[in-house]
Formats: C-alpha cells, structure tokens, sequence
C-alpha cells in the first residue's frame, strides 16, 4: 500500500472500519456466505411476533426472535446443511431438520405453528430451491457434486456448468489443469471477470479477469459462477467465480484423498496433433474441529498436483509439467452476536514446459513459478434483529515468472512456418492486493411491506513490478510468414526496449439498494458508486544491447497515466411476482455494469512498457539471424512507443484520452421459473446486453507541416490486393492499405468510439435436488452476438480489414452484423484461439444404485456440448491479417463430449472409504481445436489441436468423524 494523502472516501472508510470494529468488527457477505429468512404465522394465517427461532448447524446455535411481522432473518451463514426450531409459549415446536444454505442463496421459509399439543411437530422438507429474493443468475456447485460429479478438478473446468459460459479449451482428465482458461460469458469480454476465494478478491488487474493464483480442488466447501446480477455489490459483467474452503465444525473430521490418471489408460490418439496425458497425480489432506465447542474452531489443508501433459511439437511431443501445491489455515470463532474467521493460504506452482505447441520449438518454452499468498480477516456483528455488520480486509501478495529454456544469450527467429526457433522473453512480476469492504443491512417495516436496506462501501489496491528482457535483444521474423517482400533475402528484425514498468491501481466503491417486498411482489432498487484510477510508476530500462543508440537506457519519472479518472454511477431495479402459491416466479431485471480497469491502460502511455523499433535487413546467409556484418543493411520500418528523434525522451508517443471512459453494459433480463415438484425446477432466462463507449486505439501521425494529428481514412491509400485459397476451395481477395508516404506513424490515441455489441441469448434450465436416489442439472444456451459498427469508426482506421486483435473488444476490423470472437491470451498454445459459441449445453447428474444394499454404488455423468469455435482466416500483408471472409464464416468441428463416474463407499464405525473410477471424453472424439488461419503459409488450413483422447482415473478418499 502506498503512503500519502489519503481520499475522502478512504478516510471515511478507515473511520467506518473503526467504529464498527469498536462495536464488534464486520465481515464480508456474498462472495462467502448465504442469507435465510422466513416468517412465522398461527395456523390461522396470522404472523406470530416474539416466536425464538434456533438455527444450528455449521458452528454454534443463532437465536432470533420474531418481529411484529413474524419476520426473522439469519445472514452471513457458511454454506452448508442447517436445523431450525421455532418457539412459543401456548404454540407447539416446530422443526426443520434439513436445511441447506448456499454461496449467495437468499432461501426463505414459512413455519406455521398450531396451538400447543404435547409433541414437536417435524418438518422433513428442504430448503425451497424458488427464491423471491435472489439477484443473481449462475450456478452453484456444492460439496457433493464437487466430489461425486466427474470433472477434472480445478475452477476452469467446472465453467461449462455455468450457463453461457464458452471456454477457450476442453480439459479432458486433467490435460489442460494447472493454467487459466480464458472464457466468456453472456455478451461479457474476457476481461471482465472476477475471482474471489473466501470472501478475498483475487482478480488480477495487471491480467486482467484473470485469477491471481491457483487453487487446491480438495479444499472447496462450493463454487459459485454469477453470470449476471441485479445486486448492486457485485461489480463486473462477466463471471464472477466465488470459491469458499471449508471449516471446523463442532466434531473433528479427517479427510484424505489421492487421484491418478495414467497415460497407461489412456486411448492412443488418432493423429500425432492430439494432446497426451503423462501422468496427473492429486493427493491432499485436510482435518478440522473445535478449539472451544460452539466458540472456536480450526481447519487446515494440504494438496499437492502434479499435472504432465505431452503436447505436439514441431520436433515430436514435448513435456508439460506442472505442480502445484497448497497450504490452507483457518480459525473460525463465534461469541454471542460477534463472529469472524482468520485464514492463511499459501499456493506455490512450479510449470515447466510452458507454451508447448505445433509452433514453439523446445528451446522456446518456458519454465514457471508463480508463489502466492493470500492473509484475511473478517468479523460479523448482530445488532439486535434488524440491524447486521458485515466486512473484510485482505491482503495478498505474489510473484509470478518466466524462464525461456534458450536463456538469454541466443538469436530468437520465426521461421517460414510460422515456428518459433532459438529462445524467447523472460518475463517477471512482483504484485500485492490490499483490500477492505464494509457491508451492512437494515431491515424494517411500512406499512404491510418489509425492506431489507443494504449499504456498504469498499476499497482495493494493487501495486505491481514488472520486466520482459529479450535475449540479445531482438526477434527476427521470416518474411514469408510474416507477408513482406522475401526477395533479395530481405527479413524483418523488432529491437525490444526491456520492459520494465511499476503500476498502481485503486479501486474505491459505495453501494445503496431496498430490496421490498409487498405480499407476492418483490421489488428491489440500487446504486452502485465507482471509482477507478491508475498511474506509472517510476523506473528504470537498460539500454538494448543490440542497438543502444536507438533503444538507450531510460530513466523514467512516472505519469498519471494520462490523467483520466473513471467514475460511474450504476442502476440496478428488478422485480419478481409469485405465482401459484410460490411455484411459478416472474422475474424482470435491468442492470447497469461499468468496464473494470486494468493496469494495461497504464502501460500503453509507458515509454518503458512495450516499445519496438522494427527494422527490414538482406539475411544475406538465410539463417534468419541478423549478424554483425548484416547491420549494414538495416532499413527503417516501423517504431512503436520510441521516438525516433528523441530516443531518450521520458515520454511515451502513445496518448491516452484525459476523457476516458469505461465501457459501458446494460442489461434487461426476463425469465420465467417453475418448480414442478419441490425438488425440481425449471426455468427461462431471455437476456439482453448493449456494450456502447467501448475503447479504440487510432493512429497518430505527423503530416507534412510536422504536425501530430490524428489519421483518418482518408490518409490511408490502397497498395494492392491480397488473395488466398479459403478452406472450401475458393479463392478469395480483398484490398489492403498503407498510410500515404506524406505521413509518418507517430504512436496511438485510445479513446472511446461509437461502436457497440448487441447480445442477446436465452437459456433453458433444470435442477433437480437429490431426492428418490437421483439428482439432475442441465442448461443449455443459444445466443446472437455481434458487432454494431457505424461509419464514425471507419472515419479513423485503416480501411483494411483487418483481423487481428489490438483493441480491448476484440477484432479491430470488424464489420456491421460481424459475430463478436474473442481472442484468448491464455497459457499454453491457446493465443490463437477465437471464443465463439452460438450454443453450448451440459446436463449432469447422479444415481444411487441400490442405497440400501450392502453392494450399492454411485453413477454420475455430465455431458457437454456447443458449437465449433471461429476460425477467422487472413492473408498476411507485412504484419497485417487481412480478413478474407467474416469472422465465423468457418468454424471448427462442433464439440460434445462424456464424462462419467462410479464409486462405491465403505463405512467402519467411524471411518468411510471412496474408491472411484471417472472417465473422460468417454466416446473418444477427436475434434478439431485449432487449424491454421494464416493462408499464406505451406502449413495454412492444417490441424494445430484435437481434443484429448479418452482416459481413466482411478481415486481413494478417506473419511473419519
């Protein structure tokens, strides 16, 4: 955290934090727990006030007493299975012996109580799975299905279980485990997601809508995937994924497990493009229980994973290691109305062989590590029936690196194929996340309607090192894979400056919202506050070792970053009408969502960010090395971020509008649900998003009087006509462009522009609650999304089309109606691949054979399907990707895929044994991935990834209570 003048809203929320902690401290709400409610009336129909309501389970008993409405509320409860007793002098007992709260879940129940009778009158039912009050739209992963439901066991491959969620991989049994996927979700770009692990948020904001860190599979109580939400305290537009580890409780519990899947059981793929497990070992620990019964309680893991993959290489499979390691601590403690928890978690990953792929040779790869810690503190306090504390402080540092196996003493060349030969960058991070919130609820009554009034107000920091060196200095590219002129062995060499660059980032936001409730109608009204700043920060670059008189060292003092300041005001409204005593809900939504600010914005106006000085050169002996005796012949191409004339200026050519503002999303949703039978529901969601003000980079230039100004499309001139053979036999061509010799390329202005997104998509749902031996969820999706492209954008850029992805919304040349692909930008060999699903599904469920037999076994399954992703082919014209045919023109093969489990459990007195065999991709498909998109390359159209062939895992876990 960095010193100096602390903001209004900080300083009020350093003095917020002290009146409340002197009152008995707060703790942090959805992103970890879940609220129940209810009402308690005579069997007459009227409310009963002043009834005791109990509520045990996960930690001590919480009492409440009815209001003059017969209303109670219990908050801030850890997901899990609850009882509820319900009290009063004159009326009998009643009790509630199966209720289960979830991450985020707002269950309400109502208790009726007849005149008093000698016995306790049970109520065996659950927690109604319909709820009027719940905001958010997703899925909620339990314990259960955690363990019982075949999945590869780590957070990016539970996401196809979220509705409209596309992923840039498929991981079959752990072949793409232990690195991110890149994903998006109902009309939401890649980097607008959010990660948080017990309450704590661990976005990444240098990488940003990525996580922080890695986890431990075997530690998590449930998952949560919010794809959208009318709650004014959840921020961003894409998915926010919750994940909350578990606790003590008032026994002491045992677990242990261990998972193998070999390469020995796997089926031989069908081509040598496929992707080969070697071996991927899990094993974990984890024990908990009571310090102090009903006060105190302790938790703590251990998990280990170690995940080898053989990828295709351009010289036979390459190794894929990762391992990854966890340490989870956490006390939990309780006192009369105050509660809170203290958690430590460390993670560690050690990866080598990242980067492996059909174009990366093996001196090219990388080795990782990536140590993290996360340290948290939050505290809960109840004052009185309707008035409830709640909040956080985090604070979570890590370091993240990359090795290129070359190291830094070697030529760094892509060859003709596209293949990347000799070393790479190293690249090293060093950040750290210090963060607090305040929430807060209040309840009370006007008239025949209840209002639960939430407010609260947060804060988040990260501060962030970071450097790339590129070994000697330089990359040099093959002109025929690049598209200039190969004649006379002419090749394209980039001079890098060594990036090395300090970014800060601060996060400020304040919340409003009355959720009413009028008899069957329940309405709720919000605003949410943002906002968000960063600067650069000073720092320091070597002078570039191959040509220091254009690259020299720089000492750089810092900016604002361009001085603008996003601030926003969000509405959230939403109402819900029940229907049928309870069995039908209609919902309606609209909901306003503000662009989250990534630290990448700072570095384009960074002199020591990336900056490039391209060169073309005779490669006089064709090794596509530029040597000492071939620096004669260096003829200027292209800078970026480097004047030319003023290489020691501490100012980067890049401009950032002083105007900026977020991209903007605004959302309507409509939907329908309907429980069939009280474990079982279904349901309808239409959706539709505006993405308007989006962010685009135009280009600077110095015109004829020396002036800077902006290009238009006027200065633009047309050089020639590109063709190509297009993957269905025709020949396609379109025109390229440069900018008129009178010109010179300056640096880039990225400011907001006219263009928008329009989504709109509608999903079908189905839960089934565990009830007559089987369980059931599926969803599946169908969506529209594309591009609203007016002439104003045309007015500023090159009118080549072009299909590649400088811009933060996807394909910079995209055309009116065009389908919106998101690029990935994730780990492994995944940066070309284009996210595009027009629909996708996944049904899973559970079966219990024979329960009551001494031989009954468990089945699971999960299916999943969607549509082939985008393949956008491009003839290459000196670095541009000129698009021969719209983007989802031609698509990869259309993917489904089967998943299966059976296990079997043991019980000996106190101690429980799980032997289970999971199967993935249990059909053996072999998809096409990935194919080669550039068209002017021997290799153009050639499969570059199939999916995964069909492999077994074999697992024990061990229970003792």
């Amino acid at each position: 955290m960095r010193t100096g003048m602390i903001c209004p809203l900080r300083r009020t929320l350093v003095l917020m934090g002290v009146l409340l902690l002197a009152a008995g401290g707060s703790a942090f709400g959805q992103l970890q727990t879940g609220d129940l409610y209810g009402t308690v009336e005579s069997s007459e129909g009227g409310p009963l006030p002043g009834v005791t309501v109990t509520l045990s389970g996960v930690g001590a008993p919480r009492v409440r007493i009815t209001d003059e409405a017969g209303r109670f509320r219990f908050l801030s409860l850890a997901p899990g299975q609850y009882q509820l007793q319900a009290s009063l002098d004159g009326f009998s007992p009643v009790e509630y012996s199966n209720l289960t709260v979830k991450v985020g879940g707002k269950p309400e129940i109502n208790v009726t109580m007849n005149p008093a009778v000698t016995e306790v009158i049970t109520v065996t039912s659950e927690s109604p799975l319909l709820n009027e009050r719940k905001l958010t739209r997703g899925t909620n992963v339990s314990v259960e299905e955690l363990e019982k439901i075949p999945t590869a066991r780590d957070p990016w491959s539970l996401l196809s279980q979220a509705p409209g969620v596309s992923i840039d991989r498929i991981n079959v049994g752990g072949s793409e485990s232990g690195q991110q996927s890149v994903f998006v979700g109902n009309g939401a770009s890649t980097t607008q997601h959010a990660f948080a692990i017990d309450g704590v948020l661990i976005t990444d904001m240098a990488a940003v809508g990525a996580s922080f860190t890695y986890f431990d599979f075997g530690a998590f109580e449930e998952v949560q995937f919010t794809v959208g939400s009318a709650d004014v305290s959840v921020a961003v537009s894409g998915v926010t994924v919750n994940q909350v580890t578990r606790r003590g409780g008032n026994e002491w519990a045992f677990r242990g497990r261990y998972l193998r899947t070999d390469g020995d059981w796997q089926s031989a793929p069908t081509e040598v493009d496929g992707n080969e497990i070697d071996v991927v070992e899990e094993y974990g620990v984890d024990v908990g229980g009571p310090l102090w019964k009903d006060h105190m309680w302790v938790w703590a893991a251990y998990g280990e994973s170690d995940i080898g993959n053989l990828l295709p290489g351009p010289e036979g499979q390459a190794l894929d290691r990762t391992q990854l390691e966890d340490v989870n601590g956490k006390i939990n403690f309780q006192a009369g109305s105050n509660s809170g928890v203290v958690h430590y978690w460390k993670n560690d990953k050690i990866k080598n062989g990242r980067g492996a792929g059909p174009n990366r040779s093996p001196e090219t790869l990388h080795d990782q590590t990536t140590p993290a810690e996360m340290w948290k503190i939050d505290d809960t306090h109840v004052f009185g029936n309707n008035f409830f504390v709640t909040g956080i402080y985090g604070h979570h540092p890590g370091d993240f690196t990359l090795v290129p196996r070359g190291g830094h003493d070697a030529d760094i060349y892509w060859d003709a194929q596209g293949i990347l030969h000799g070393s790479y960058w190293d690249y090293f991070q060093s950040a750290t996340i210090d963060q607090a919130r305040l929430d807060a609820s209040y309840f009370f009554n006007t008239g025949g309607a209840s209002h639960e009034l939430k407010f609260g107000a947060g804060w988040r920091e990260q501060e962030n090192t970071s450097g790339t060196i590129w070994s000697r200095g330089k990359l040099v590219y093959s002109c025929e894979f690049w598209g200039c002129d190969p004649s006379g062995n002419t090749a394209l060499v980039k001079f890098a400056r060594d990036k090395a660059v300090g970014i800060s980032s601060t996060y400020e936001s304040a919340w409003i919202q009355d959720t009413v409730t009028v008899g069957q109608l329940t309405l709720n009204a919000g605003l949410r506050y943002d906002k968000q700043t960063t600067k650069n920060l000073p720092s320091t670059s070597l002078a570039n070792p191959a040509l220091p008189e254009v690259i020299p060292e720089l000492a750089f003092p810092g900016n604002d970053a361009g001085g603008f300041e996003w601030e926003t005001i969000a509405p959230r409204v939403g109402a819900t009408y029940s229907l049928g005593e309870g069995k039908t809900l209609l919902r309606g939504t609209f909901s306003r969502y503000a662009e989250q600010l990534g630290q990448g914005l700072a570095q384009r106006v960074n002199p020591l960010g990336y900056a490039y000085a391209y060169f073309y050169f005779t490669d006089a002996n064709g090794n596509l090395v530029l040597d000492d005796d071939e620096y004669g012949s260096l003829s200027y191409y292209y800078y970026y971020n480097i004047d030319p004339d003023d290489p020691l200026a501490v100012s980067s050519l890049n401009v950032n509008d002083p105007d900026l503002d977020p991209a903007i999303t605004d959302e309507l949703t409509f939907s329908a649900e309907h429980s069939f039978k009280p474990e079982f529901v279904g349901g309808v969601t239409l959706t539709y998003r505006k993405i308007s003000d989006i962010p685009e980079t135009r280009q600077l230039v110095i015109d004829e009087t020396g002036s800077v100004r902006l290009a238009t499309s006027d200065d633009y001139v047309l050089e020639g006509t590109t063709s190509a053979t297009l993957p269905n036999g025709q020949t396609a061509s379109a025109p390229y462009y440069r900018l008129s010799a009178e010109l010179s390329e300056y640096g880039q202005y990225y400011t907001n522009g006219e263009r928008e997104q329009d989504y709109l998509g509608i999903t079908l749902s189905a839960t089934k609650r565990l009830a007559n031996r089987w369980s059931l969820r599926g969803h599946f999706t169908w969506s529209d999304w594309e591009w609203k492209v007016g002439d104003d954008y045309w007015r500023y850029h090159d009118p080549t089309n072009i299909v590649s992805n400088p811009d933060t919304y996807s394909n910079e040349g995209a055309d009116d109606g065009q389908v919106v692909g998101e690029v990935s930008a994730g780990s492994g060999n995944k940066d070309n691949v284009w996210i595009n699903s027009r629909w996708q599904f996944n049904v899973n469920g559970l079966y219990q054979v024979a329960p009551e037999r001494p031989w009954g076994f468990n089945l699971s399954a999960s299916i999943t399907g969607r549509e082939g992703f985008p393949s956008p082919v491009y003839s290459p014209e000196l670095g541009k990707e000129v698009q021969l045919a719209p983007v989802g023109t031609f698509r990869q093969s259309n993917v489904y895929y089967l998943d299966a489990r059976v296990d079997k459990d043991f019980e000996f007195g106190d101690f429980a044994l799980t032997l289970s065999l999971d199967g993935f991709n249990l059909l053996n498909e072999d998809f096409v991935l990935q194919r080669e998109r550039n068209l002017g390359v021997g290799i153009a159209n050639e499969v570059a990834e199939r999916m995964s062939p069909r492999v077994f895992r074999v697992g024990v876990k061990l229970t003792w209570r």
